[in-house]
């Protein structure tokens, strides 16, 4: 079982499966906002005995190379904090306020929040499985046979 003190990336459990489904907004001409490509970048609470229900979206802006707004969104939509809503315990840009009412709007597709609420479901299991390959090692291995040729023995 993984004990994580934070949030962790969706990409991190699943980094495959996060490229082909991180959604991604392009701007051009937005008031408010420069014309930038703007990943929503999932990040979820892994311990298996929370069941806190809820994502942290993190909007990342390519040109700027950083984290513009984090947004706080819960799948029980009865709760009295479920969202979505700019999180208090993040540093928020200047555009914050501006992407926040796009993911809103992302959000309002019944696909894309079954796809959030799905994830967290896989983090759940990932983190629960001994077997998971975070937790033997193997994303640390995969990363170091990447950056090596084929065949090359790994030094040190």
């Amino acid at each position: 079982m993984i004990q994580e003190s934070g949030l962790v990336p969706f990409v991190r459990f699943f980094p495959h499966q996060a490229v082909n489904e991180t959604r991604v907004l392009t701007t051009w001409g937005h008031p408010g906002l420069p014309d930038d490509e703007y990943g929503l970048l999932e990040f979820y609470y892994p311990d298996p005995a929370c069941n806190c229900r809820r994502v942290l979206i993190n909007v990342a802006g390519r040109a700027q190379g950083a984290f513009l707004a984090s947004i706080s969104y819960s799948f029980d939509r009865n709760q009295a904090l479920a969202g979505p809503f700019l999180d208090p315990l993040n540093p928020q840009s200047k555009y914050a306020n501006t992407l926040l009412q796009l993911v809103v709007q992302v959000l309002a597709d019944p696909a894309y929040a079954a796809r959030l609420e799905a994830h967290y479901y896989q983090v759940k299991g990932a983190a629960a499985d001994p077997a998971h390959r975070l937790l033997n090692g193997t994303a640390r291995n995969d990363r170091a046979r990447k950056s090596r040729p084929r065949g090359e023995p790994r030094k040190g």
